[in-house]
């Protein structure tokens, strides 16, 4: 049976940039080395005069030329040794908010999503990616989404709070109206993209990158986005699937409270797919939002609390769901989600 990673990332490099062109190569994002008060050294980028973290959450336990994307060969290879077929890439710089100029996030959008074209093409079909959009432009937005889909890409990539405004604002509707049009889903990753609840917060990552993804999907669900939107799928993405028993009960009652009918299987009447880790109560989980919706992802490249290398071998050897249910876990719910191909057809 094949196994799609729903989530795995890149550690972006000085050559993510070499795509910048014309004028935008003022903006390109330099490298630093800073020595702390406390001791010891952080890395950052220096964009628009601002540190930028994102250069420090690598894990050591993938090869340096893999997670780099600097061999995509060896990725490929190291993939096959840990027994996955595709990746979905997701950014590492971007889980935090970069800019609040929008040239500036306009030209780092599109070097980083040519490099991820790039990636693609010479990943033979196995690396397929989440593209970053340049959300405070949004006609600029729906263009670079429109070549990114020709171009490998199977997600969007959005944070739980983008520019100023809620997942359901109304300023989101033409992406996604544009997104279902162009089968393409929104994998709401842990992340945040504003810059002052992110500094409000400080060094809260659960706050503001895991709590802003649950909460954005309670209130998408509940402010009808997916009626709006029937054609268009949502993924909530390295927040673990812990949450969806309660937040799929208090939506049941505050619907009832409104005199609105529920579905039973409500995840998959809104079309919300969620990514699981291996330390989920899966039986649990998977009893509120059933078989068809629950993807696992390894977070492959990072070190951090959702990092897991072998998840995708590791969820088959708990033996905590039935075979079938584990099979669509890996490939079936993750193609459909992510619109790779018949989940019973060859490697998408």
């Amino acid at each position: 049976m094949l196994a799609i990673d729903a989530d795995a990332h890149v550690i972006e490099t000085e050559h993510t940039w070499d795509y910048l062109e014309g004028r935008d190569k003022r903006f390109r994002p330099v490298p630093v080395t800073v020595d702390m008060p406390e001791g010891g050294t952080r890395n950052f980028w220096v964009i628009n005069g601002k540190l930028i973290g994102g250069r420090d959450n690598i894990g050591l336990d993938t090869p340096k030329e893999s997670r780099d994307m600097a061999d995509i060969d060896a990725r490929l290879k190291h993939m096959d040794e840990i027994g996955t077929d595709v990746q979905v890439l997701y950014p590492t710089l971007f889980l935090r908010p970069v800019t609040d100029r929008a040239d500036v996030e306009l030209a780092l959008c599109r070097s980083y999503n040519r490099w991820l074209a790039d990636v693609w093409e010479a990943g033979k079909g196995r690396l397929r990616w989440a593209v970053q959009l340049p959300l405070s432009s949004m006609d600029e937005a729906l263009e670079e989404l429109r070549w990114a889909r020709e171009h490998g890409a199977c997600a969007v990539f959005m944070r739980g709070l983008e520019t100023h405004h809620p997942l359901h604002h109304p300023y989101f509707f033409p992406l996604y109206k544009e997104a279902a049009r162009l089968d393409v889903p929104i994998g709401v990753h842990s992340g945040i993209g504003n810059a002052a609840v992110s500094e409000a917060f400080g060094n809260d990552p659960f706050r503001t990158a895991k709590l802003t993804v649950i909460g954005a999907v309670h209130s998408m669900v509940m402010r009808g986005i997916p009626q709006r939107f029937p054609d268009l799928r949502i993924g909530a993405i390295e927040v673990a699937a812990q949450w969806v028993p309660h937040v799929v009960r208090d939506i049941k009652l505050r619907n009832r409270k409104n005199g609105v009918d529920s579905a039973d299987d409500l995840l998959r009447h809104n079309r919300l797919y969620v990514a699981c880790q291996t330390d989920d109560d899966l039986p649990y989980v998977i009893e509120h939002a059933g078989e068809d919706m629950i993807m696992i992802g390894s977070d492959y490249g990072h070190n951090d609390n959702a990092s897991e290398l072998l998840a995708l071998k590791g969820l088959r050897e708990k033996g905590e769901v039935v075979p079938h249910v584990i099979d669509k876990i890996l490939y079936e719910n993750p193609a459909r989600f992510y619109g790779l191909s018949d989940p019973k057809g060859d490697r998408p």
